[in-house]
């Protein structure tokens, strides 16, 4: 998965590791699971089947397996334990609905302090962003409530804190509002530019129409990757 966390180290990585599986073997406390499949968190009940020398066999939904098997990770919340855990996926069993589970670390999942859910766009949709007599022009990686991030090729600069025009091209109708260059990140390829959007009340209501059909269309595609493919996934 992308880098929804940061490693936290309680004793040493052994010792977690052993403390966060008695913990779980206890079977005390419920216990959440969570991805976040192209930025949409999928999060379902998980229950303990067995654990046996660092490998957990776990209980799970079929949509959280799907995410798990293209993720290769998956969360575990837990209240027993002093952080959340992630732990990385051997082995998915569809009969079963269940997953094997080893390599476990105490984790702060960056993702959950996102003010609004994002999700990663399928679909091509174009967006530009103008400031004084620049222009940014390039297609929309992911959209929230708050803002989106515009991919371009590399190349493009501007200064963050730029505010400006923000043209979205939406299935539906084309939106502008004011948006504000809140950063750019760039690799050997692309730059990447992360627009605060502006709302008003038909802009909130279309891109939140547009949010939720991507959110359907994510899940309908969880759906089908579960339904194909052998029973056992070695991921």
């Amino acid at each position: 998965m992308p880098k929804h966390y940061q490693l936290v180290t309680v004793d040493d990585i052994q010792k977690d590791e052993e403390a966060i599986l008695e913990v779980l073997s206890a079977g005390r406390n419920s216990i959440k699971l969570l991805n976040y499949y192209r930025e949409l968190p999928v999060s379902f009940d998980g229950s303990i089947e067995f654990s046996d020398r660092g490998v957990v066999e776990m209980n799970v939904h079929d949509l959280q397996a799907a995410a798990m098997m293209i993720e290769k990770e998956v969360f575990i919340k837990c209240k027993g334990l002093p952080y959340d855990v992630v732990a990385k996926v051997m082995k998915i069993r569809k009969k079963t609905r269940s997953a094997l589970l080893t390599s476990f670390h105490y984790v702060i999942i960056t993702a959950e302090r996102r003010v609004c859910v994002r999700v990663r766009v399928s679909d091509r949709v174009d967006a530009t962003f103008h400031f004084n007599n620049r222009l940014i022009q390039g297609r929309i990686e992911d959209i929230s409530f708050s803002g989106l991030s515009i991919t371009t090729p590399k190349g493009i600069t501007l200064e963050e804190n730029s505010t400006g025009k923000v043209n979205i091209a939406l299935p539906a109708t084309i939106l502008e509002l004011s948006g504000k260059l809140l950063k750019v990140n760039q690799d050997d390829s692309s730059s990447k530019f992360i627009i605060e959007l502006e709302m008003d009340n038909k802009s909130e209501q279309c891109i939140s129409q547009f949010i939720f059909s991507q959110q359907s269309g994510i899940i309908r595609e969880l759906k089908e990757l579960y339904s194909s493919g052998p029973d056992t996934i070695i991921v």
